[in-house]
């Protein structure tokens, strides 16, 4: 008995250190087992779920992509009949009408051949006739052939009213001549026109330009900016689709 007692008080401190660490039981197992089953699933969302999202989309979100034009000029004539007002730069302003004749290459590029007229004239010649004694400014009808490149690279959907209008915003450079005695050498122009797609047959158009040329009056010779704006409407030819 006593050499019992004495074995068991000498035993070594290892002993206590080996049984402190010894292998989780089963229970512990179960309980680690148990938490990762609380942990999130890394797997795909129900597809119940999925489909409320996009019906839910759906109902918000409009989708956003390319039309496809009311209105076809590829291939197509346009003939044109204007007139408006001629603000001359050296002479007198007055009205200024006639046509073109134009053929879209393809929906944005396209080529036109005009024709116009207005009266060439200057107020200032009245009196300084009156005063020297003969006319210092012969006054007559100027004639302006020009052939012009068009570029239409902006397609619009304007507000007419309780109606949405489609329309083009076409700018335009060209060249040809205005013939009168005034005028001296090639004449350019350039400006922006605007097309109001109202039907597949008859369209309206507003057209802005400078109609650029060397020309003398009362003996001052200078490059003058003649400012043209017109109303026009457009027969189209064929129908386009």
């Amino acid at each position: 008995m006593v050499g019992a007692a004495l074995a068991a008080a000498t035993a070594p401190a290892w002993a206590d250190d080996r049984v402190a660490i010894a292998p989780p039981t089963g229970s512990t197992a179960e309980a680690d087992a148990a938490d990762d089953a609380g942990k999130p699933s890394d797997a795909p969302l129900p597809s119940c779920l999925d489909q409320s999202i996009k019906d839910e989309l759906g109902r918000t979100l409009r989708p956003r992509g390319v039309q496809k034009r009311e209105f076809a000029k590829r291939g197509h004539v346009e003939l044109i009949a204007r007139g408006g007002l001629y603000a001359g730069d050296l002479t007198s302003s007055s009205w200024i009408g006639g046509g073109a004749l134009a053929y879209w290459f393809t929906e944005d590029l396209g080529l036109e051949l005009g024709f116009d007229l207005t009266p060439i004239a200057l107020d200032l010649d009245s009196p300084l006739a009156q005063f020297f004694g003969d006319d210092r400014f012969e006054k007559g009808m100027g004639y302006l052939p020009m052939a012009n490149l068009m570029w239409s690279p902006i397609h619009a959907k304007l507000k007419v009213g309780d109606s949405i209008v489609h329309s083009d915003f076409i700018f335009f450079v060209g060249g040809g001549r205005l013939i009168h005695d005034s005028v001296q050498g090639a004449t350019f122009d350039a400006g922006v026109a605007i097309e109001l797609l109202t039907t597949r047959v008859l369209t309206i158009r507003l057209d802005a330009r400078n109609v650029m040329a060397v020309q003398e009056a009362v003996a001052q010779t200078r490059f003058t900016n003649n400012l043209v704006a017109s109303f026009g409407l457009a027969l189209w030819i064929p129908t386009p689709l």
